[in-house]
């Protein structure tokens, strides 16, 4: 069932789930000093199509100025030539155009229609990954960065190798933390990734355009 969308703002940004959902609230609040975006987490990328149709159907969506959607990259399935960043641009694409939003020419660019929409495929339109990859390329060059590094590495010498890596990184990495059992975007609220990092600024400067 498609959840109810309700819109309350003129500017839109389309996440995938609650993480993300609090990752940018607390990205928009504390280092953009904005108010004026409304997060959406729209229960998983498989669910795009169906929940930009239902979110059309609000009839404040013709109020809509500014619209990005953000999805991860993950990762290229195997045995396609398809780079799995550009995989879920086209998928994104495909979702806007279907729902009669206007389509943008580029990555992390707005079309020139209204409303003014955007994609930004994590972690920066052209590698695969995903949010914790974009948070872990933050803090990559924190000194406790090498403990995370080692200890994946006598992992594997023991042959355990975890899926989807870079998830189980960025977990490591915030077991390091205060509060040791956050969540990548509860540790954003919690201020715990450097918003001043070079890995943040494409993502930055686009969210400054909405």
């Amino acid at each position: 069932m498609i959840p109810r969308i309700e819109i309350t703002k003129r500017k839109l940004l389309i996440v995938e789930g609650r993480d993300e959902e609090n990752f940018f609230n607390a990205l928009f609040r504390d280092h953009l000093c904005r108010d004026d975006v409304q997060v959406l987490p729209i229960g998983g990328k498989t669910r795009i199509h169906d929940n930009l149709q239902a979110l059309i159907l609000d009839p404040r969506f013709s109020d809509v100025e500014a619209l990005i959607v953000v999805r991860d990259a993950d990762v290229g399935a195997p045995g396609s030539d398809t780079p799995a960043f550009r995989s879920a641009w086209e998928s994104v694409c495909l979702a806007l155009r279907n729902a009669a939003i206007p389509v943008p020419t580029a990555h992390a660019t707005f079309s020139t229609e209204t409303p003014r929409t955007g994609v930004f495929i994590m972690p920066d339109g052209h590698s695969d990954g995903m949010l914790e990859s974009l948070c872990l390329a933050a803090v990559r060059n924190q000194p406790e960065y090498a403990c995370v590094v080692g200890y994946f590495e006598c992992l594997a010498k023991h042959d355990v190798r975890p899926g989807h890596l870079d998830k189980a990184r960025a977990h490591a990495f915030l077991s390091s933390r205060p509060e040791p059992d956050r969540r990548v975007g509860e540790a954003a609220q919690a201020g715990y990734w450097p918003w001043e990092s070079q890995a943040f600024s494409q993502l930055i400067e686009f969210l400054r355009g909405m």
